[in-house]
């Protein structure tokens, strides 16, 4: 149990570091930011509570915020991914599947989980665009600031997921 508790800490050091210091510096064209903390709450075990899941959320959101001076935006809306994690989740898994998974390809299948992710990813950019720009009157920069960093995120974390494989 602490080492599954150690392993999570030690993923969230490492993506939220790549993100504070790489990623966050990273976009393309101006339309287009790669947000891989996400590839962390995405990577949470299926059986974690919601109360857990949120608090990783918020604080995932939070200190991103605090690094990137950002007013809550990511926190929000990590936050928000969080809470409709396990609805998502368990959309694109079958029913009688085992409680104590981690969704991978290799569990929930290539399909299952790239759906899953894309899910996550366009309701997290969803979520933090609508509260950046604070209006819908711009409806093609939000378009296509939504469908660049969500396959952009989604790029680098079928990437990672490529090298993780066992």
């Amino acid at each position: 149990m602490t080492r599954a508790y150690l392993i999570r800490i030690r993923n969230f050091v490492i993506l939220v570091l790549l993100q504070i210091l790489i990623f966050s510096n990273i976009h393309l064209y101006g339309y287009a930011t790669a947000y891989l903390y996400l590839l962390f709450l995405l990577k949470l075990p299926r059986h974690t509570t919601r109360n857990e899941l949120l608090l990783w959320g918020f604080l995932t959101g939070f200190i991103v915020d605090i690094f990137g001076n950002t007013p809550g935006i990511n926190t929000a809306a990590a936050t928000f991914v969080a809470f409709a994690r396990n609805y998502i989740l368990a959309s694109f898994t079958k029913k009688d599947e085992a409680d104590d998974y981690i969704p991978a390809a290799s569990t929930i299948g290539s399909s299952g989980y790239i759906g899953y992710s894309l899910t996550c990813i366009i309701i997290f950019y969803v979520a933090l665009y609508l509260l950046e720009l604070f209006t819908i009157n711009y409806p093609v920069t939000l378009l296509i600031s939504v469908t660049a960093s969500s396959l952009l995120t989604e790029l680098f974390i079928l990437v990672i997921e490529c090298f993780n494989r066992k």
